[in-house]
C-alpha cells in the first residue's frame, strides 16, 4: 500500500472517528412568523440533548438538558415549558423540538416534523384566533470542539497529501 493510500485510510478514520463517540448533541434553531398578527417577528435559539439512549427503531423522545431561547424580546429557558421539553426522532432521523409555554402574552408552540425537521414548525396563541399563526423554523446541529479538531486535522492531512502528491509528480 502507497503512503498516499495509507494516508487517505487514515485521514477518513479521524474524520469520521468522533461522530460515533459523541453523546451530547447541541443544536441552534432560528425562524420567523409567517403569518397572524406577529407577521415577521424572529424567533432563535439553542438546546442541547443526550442521545446516548437513542435506539434509531420507531419513534422517539429525548429530554431536553438544556435550553435558551428568544422571542419578542423576552428570553425562555426550558423551565418555562407547560410540559417537559423533547426531541423527536424516527427511525433514528431528527424530527425537530416539541417546546410550548403557555406564561407568555402570545402562547408558542413548537411542533416536531412527521418525518424528519423539515416540516417542523412553530405555532402561537393569540387572543383572537384569528390572529393566530405560524412560522418555520431551521434546525443546525452545532459540532462539539473536539469535532471542530478532527476535522481541522482531517483538513490538514488531506493538504498533506496534496502536496506529497504534487512533489511525487513533479
Amino acid at each position: 500500500m502507497t503512503f498516499n493510500k495509507i494516508l487517505a485510510a487514515a485521514t477518513l478514520g479521524l474524520l469520521f472517528s468522533g461522530t460515533a463517540l459523541a453523546a451530547v448533541q447541541t443544536y441552534s434553531f432560528n425562524g420567523t412568523v409567517e403569518s397572524g398578527s406577529l407577521l415577521g417577528e424572529a424567533y432563535s435559539g439553542t438546546f442541547s440533548y443526550d442521545d446516548a439512549s437513542l435506539t434509531g427503531s420507531g419513534e422517539e423522545w429525548l429530554a431536553i438538558d438544556n435550553l435558551d431561547m428568544n422571542f419578542m424580546s423576552s428570553n425562555y429557558t426550558e423551565t418555562d415549558a407547560t410540559a417537559p421539553a423533547e426531541v423527536g426522532y424516527l427511525d433514528g432521523v431528527f424530527r425537530g423540538l416539541s417546546y410550548s409555554v403557555n406564561t407568555a402574552a402570545n402562547p408558542f408552540t413548537f411542533i416536531a416534523g412527521t418525518i424528519d425537521d423539515i416540516d417542523a414548525f412553530f405555532a402561537y396563541d393569540a387572543t383572537a384566533p384569528a390572529l393566530s399563526g405560524t412560522g418555520n423554523v431551521i434546525f443546525a446541529p452545532v459540532p462539539e470542539p473536539g469535532e471542530w479538531m478532527m476535522m481541522l486535522a482531517g483538513l490538514g492531512l488531506v493538504g498533506l497529501m496534496s502536496r506529497c502528491s504534487r512533489r511525487q509528480h513533479a
